[in-house]
């Protein structure tokens, strides 16, 4: 795709390089190269103002492509005083996710009784707080492995618990043995950390320019809100606490609080076998 202007364009990166790479489906990111004359807080794709990040000395924006996102063209516009300009097309494609359809022993996990929808309910909205917080340094986007072990659940699958449809795979899933070390994937803050009742035991860190990682059902958490963090440190332990069947790590990117497929940041091995009942 060519840009009608010399210094914004597409590139694509090698699809088994450390940098993200670009994926123009919904769940995916698009990457923006800049030349030092453009500001990067005036861009926005979607509505989203992207993660600044800074390679070798070139900038470039990462945007997200929310999952719910409908295949066709897009704007980067470029805010000028109460204007917006368009500055670029994008193409988003079609994707269609796979079904995974799971047995939750536990039913309140599926179908909650009152007195815990009361608790999602304030547990959403601080998750959406969460997911607001920004800072403006910028980040390290080259990602290390949470914890050792094999892919069991992809990114995006359109999942039914107990044959009811629930929202889509928002993250992978690893499988490790409970009790496995979890470390944080890039330095970073922590915004929050907690049990949840879905997610379990959870932390969330933000790597800078709205750059977030989550970590869940961990069976012990190592750190606290506001505190910050170096990549490879431990955050905690491999768990199965909330909607599980075994233990596992849930890993999930955000970007502007959108959640993209993690595997475009962190390099793993091929999914393993799947293990039913994963989050």
């Amino acid at each position: 795709m060519k840009s009608i202007f010399v210094w914004l364009f597409i590139v694509a990166v090698p699809i088994w390089a450390a940098d993200p790479v670009i994926s123009s489906v919904p769940g995916g990111i698009v990457e923006i190269p800049l030349s030092p004359k453009v500001a990067s807080s005036k861009l926005r794709l979607m509505g989203h103002r992207g993660t600044l990040c800074e390679k070798d000395g070139e900038k470039s924006l990462l945007f997200p492509v929310s999952l719910d996102t409908k295949a066709g063209d897009y704007f980067i516009y470029r805010r000028l005083g109460g204007r917006k300009e368009k500055m670029l097309r994008v193409r988003i494609e079609e994707k269609r996710y796979a079904e995974q359809r799971l047995i939750i022993k536990n039913r309140r996990k599926v179908n909650p009784a009152p007195r815990d929808m009361r608790r999602i309910g304030a547990e959403s909205k601080r998750k959406r707080k969460d997911k607001a917080f920004r800072t403006e340094r910028i980040p390290d986007i080259d990602f290390i492995p949470p914890v050792k072990g094999e892919i069991s659940s992809p990114f995006g699958l359109r999942r039914f618990f107990n044959g009811q449809p629930r929202s889509p795979h928002k993250g992978i899933d690893i499988a490790a043995p409970e009790g496995r070390p979890v470390v944080a994937v890039s330095d970073g803050y922590v915004v929050d950390a907690g049990d949840f009742f879905f997610s379990g035991n959870l932390v969330f860190i933000e790597h800078g320019q709205g750059l977030m990682t989550l970590y869940a059902h961990l069976s012990r958490i190592d750190v606290e809100p506001g505190q910050r963090v170096r990549k490879g440190q431990r955050i905690g332990l491999v768990g199965k606490t909330g909607r599980v069947t075994g233990p596992h790590l849930h890993f999930s990117v955000l970007i502007d609080g959108v959640y993209v497929d993690p595997t475009l940041f962190v390099e793993g091995p091929e999914d393993g076998e799947r293990m039913n009942g994963e989050e």
